[in-house]
């Protein structure tokens, strides 16, 4: 007489595939049905998967475009996976090219450093931050000697790398690429056997990457891992993919009025893409949320900003997100709190946009005063404009600064 089987330790594959494949794509799908394939077989194995997600700290700060992997990486956090955050302060010296048509610029290690500082405290915001492993990168590429790069890039051939839709535009255009930027995705490839991962999560645009990672494994003798990508979350143009680089973001770090006024400068037509993958409301709720987009889409930028608030702030910050947004820019009256910023006699106001981190640098100060977007007690400023005690001036629409 047979044993009786042992009771499963996780939840039933059924289950655990439909939530892990809801929004995925990889653009192909056969591809799908592959991968969708490979990780039943892996969840029939009824153990913890590792499971990564890596994140270049190319910036300060993450924005909702990070937390799309982050919100799928979470969701197998909370099936009893082991998450693994990787912070790719190697990767980051060159830069992933996968969706820039030019080359990205280099950073320095103390750029690197000073970048990532604060990347696990924002991703726990997301993540469960007690079960969650955090890696760094260099912890293996830095220890690569030259003849193991060389090996590393012997498994790959140049025609592979241009066959990547980026670097074909780039090549057919005439413009550059460098030989550096192919050791990107070998390098993300390294990380995939450097962890011996079972899933990595990504970014559509890091496919390629992440297959590299698998072939990489393979040659080693380690089980390939299943990618797992998601859709690029668009920024606030509704065009561009969302980077601080560019402006068109919105940061995990930034407080409830920024996110929510944000929010409601999205163009009507992307936000569902926004509730869907950026947002934590029940995938039963979508349907209604599409309909009040098509009959009622400023209720529903409204829902929308005061979720995201929500999310990272709690309700009652949200709330006065919400009422701050409806007073100082649909009845246009100003804030009751200000902030109270102390000026020097003679100071220049494009100086202290700058000193109040209301302008990044000296360059984006002299272009909102080009737009015509600074105003000194309601009265549009020029770039040569001195700073008055007692002044209120108003940056855009919802930055606001009492000079005393």
């Amino acid at each position: 007489m047979s044993a009786p089987a042992s009771p499963r330790t996780m939840a039933p594959v059924d289950e655990q595939a439909a939530v892990l494949m809801s929004g995925v794509d990889y653009g192909d799908a056969l591809l799908r049905r592959q991968m969708e394939r490979e990780l039943r077989a892996l969840l029939e194995e009824d153990r913890p998967l590792r499971v990564y997600l890596g994140v270049d700290p190319t910036a300060t700060s993450l924005t909702l475009g990070h937390t799309v992997p982050l919100r799928k990486l979470r969701q197998f956090q909370e099936f009893g996976h082991q998450a693994i955050f990787l912070i790719g302060d190697y990767t980051a010296l060159i830069g992933d090219p996968s969706d820039k048509n030019k080359l990205r610029p280099m950073l320095s290690s103390e750029d690197i450093a000073a970048n990532e500082a604060t990347y696990f405290e924002q991703a726990a915001r997301i993540l469960d931050r007690g079960k969650t492993e955090l890696r760094h990168n260099s912890e293996w590429l830095g220890k690569l000697q030259f003849p193991d790069v060389i090996a590393l890039m012997s498994k790959f051939t140049a025609a592979e790398m241009l066959r990547r839709d980026n670097f074909r535009k780039r090549f057919d255009d005439g413009d550059a690429i460098y030989l550096h930027e192919f050791l990107y995705a070998l390098m993300q490839g390294y990380d995939a056997f450097a962890l011996n991962c079972d899933v990595q999560v990504g970014g559509t645009e890091q496919l390629f990457n992440l297959m590299a990672g698998r072939k990489i494994q393979q040659d080693a003798g380690q089980r390939p891992h299943v990618p797992v990508t998601l859709p690029i979350l668009v920024g606030l143009d509704g065009k561009e993919r969302m980077s601080k680089s560019k402006g068109n973001h919105i940061g995990v770090n930034d407080s409830p009025t920024e996110q929510y006024g944000k929010a409601m400068s999205l163009p009507d037509a992307i936000l569902m893409d926004f509730f869907v993958l950026a947002t934590n409301v029940p995938r039963s709720d979508l349907p209604g949320i599409e309909r009040e987009i098509e009959q009622h889409p400023m209720e529903a930028k409204k829902r929308l900003a005061r979720t995201i608030a929500t999310e990272f702030h709690g309700e009652e910050a949200a709330r006065l997100a919400q009422e701050q947004f409806e007073r100082t820019v649909q009845r246009k009256e100003a804030p009751e709190e200000i902030p109270v910023h102390r000026v020097e006699a003679g100071q220049a106001l494009l100086d202290v946009l700058v000193a109040t981190g209301t302008a990044p640098s000296r360059r984006e100060a002299r272009r909102l005063f080009e737009q015509r977007a600074v105003l000194v007690d309601g009265v549009v400023a020029s770039a040569d404009a001195v700073a008055t005690p007692g002044a209120t001036v108003q940056v855009g629409k919802r930055r606001w600064l009492r000079l005393a």
